[in-house]
């Protein structure tokens, strides 16, 4: 199969029609048509049903593009890999959120000292992180649950109490220990492009439903953390990450009900190199 011919599928299967794939891809419609004809032909079934409507995919169609879309990736990546390894410079590329980056910097500086070639540590945004190791940007990641696990594998390394940051000016803000339930309605800071997973995580309902209140948006620790001193919202965080936030005006308090922090190390499932696994198993003895 032409990796060009499945990417024109997959372009149409996206897109819905071949007119809207054709502007997408840059080129024209008859040559689009052409392509998938061609794909047809080679699969030995029909692809999409074409009609008023669009182009529907067919039942083999819908497998295909379940299917294709792992095998686009993992051509690309492995493209991405091997443009890297011809470069200079270390051969691994391991990242973090910067609420990590101290585990970060001590688990790559360790590694360093006991292997050849280096690795190199970055600090990447959550909404990429994880599309960084599956399109080979990176090699491996300290990513904290719940997380797109698709197409990747992870093995936990190490699991952080969660605590609670109040306003100064809260009514619980002077208790060393609460409970998740005494929080029920509060409005929390919500993360941009989070899915339904990481968002019941971050409002901690994850475990027990509460009711909770959106808060305002942000990107980032600090605007978390300031999200919560102007009394906008109250938060969860790992402890581990407590030394990463402006903390003035934020009261800290333990909570019980609430679950803990995993973080794990993550790496492609389609991954083969014996320094990823070494990386890995460097992660795991060393407890992050």
């Amino acid at each position: 199969m032409d990796l060009k011919h499945l990417r024109y599928f997959l372009a149409v299967a996206a897109e819905g029609t071949f007119t809207a794939a054709a502007q997408r891809l840059g080129m024209t419609q008859p040559a689009l048509s052409r392509a998938i004809r061609v794909l047809e032909d080679e699969v030995g079934t029909a692809l999409f049903t074409r009609g008023r409507q669009g182009a529907e995919l067919t039942a083999a169609g819908h497998l295909l593009a379940e299917e294709g879309r792992g095998i686009d990736e993992h051509a690309r990546a492995a493209i991405t890999r091997v443009a890297r390894l011809g470069q200079d410079g270390p051969r691994l590329r391991v990242t973090a959120r910067a609420c990590d980056v101290d585990t970060l910097q001590r688990l790559v500086d360790s590694y360093n000292e006991q292997h050849e070639p280096a690795a190199v540590a970055a600090v990447a945004d959550w909404p990429v992180q994880a599309d960084e190791l599956r399109t080979g940007a990176a090699d491996v990641g300290l990513l904290r649950v719940p997380f797109d696990a698709r197409g990747l594998d992870s093995d936990p390394v190490r699991v952080d109490e969660r605590v609670a940051l109040l306003p100064a000016a809260h009514p619980l803000a002077g208790l060393d220990k609460i409970d998740r339930a005494e929080l029920a309605g509060e409005a929390f800071p919500r993360w941009r492009d989070s899915s339904a997973a990481e968002t019941a995580y971050w409002t901690g309902t994850d475990l027990v439903e509460y009711e909770w209140r959106p808060g305002p948006w942000v990107r980032n620790g600090a605007e978390y953390a300031g999200a919560v001193r102007l009394g906008q919202a109250v938060g969860f965080v790992p402890a581990t990450m407590l030394p990463e936030l402006p903390l003035t005006g934020v009261a800290v308090a333990r909570v019980t009900g609430l679950s803990p922090s995993e973080l794990h190390v993550v790496w492609a499932a389609t991954a083969t190199s014996r320094d990823v696994a070494r990386f890995v198993r460097h992660a795991q003895l060393t407890g992050a």
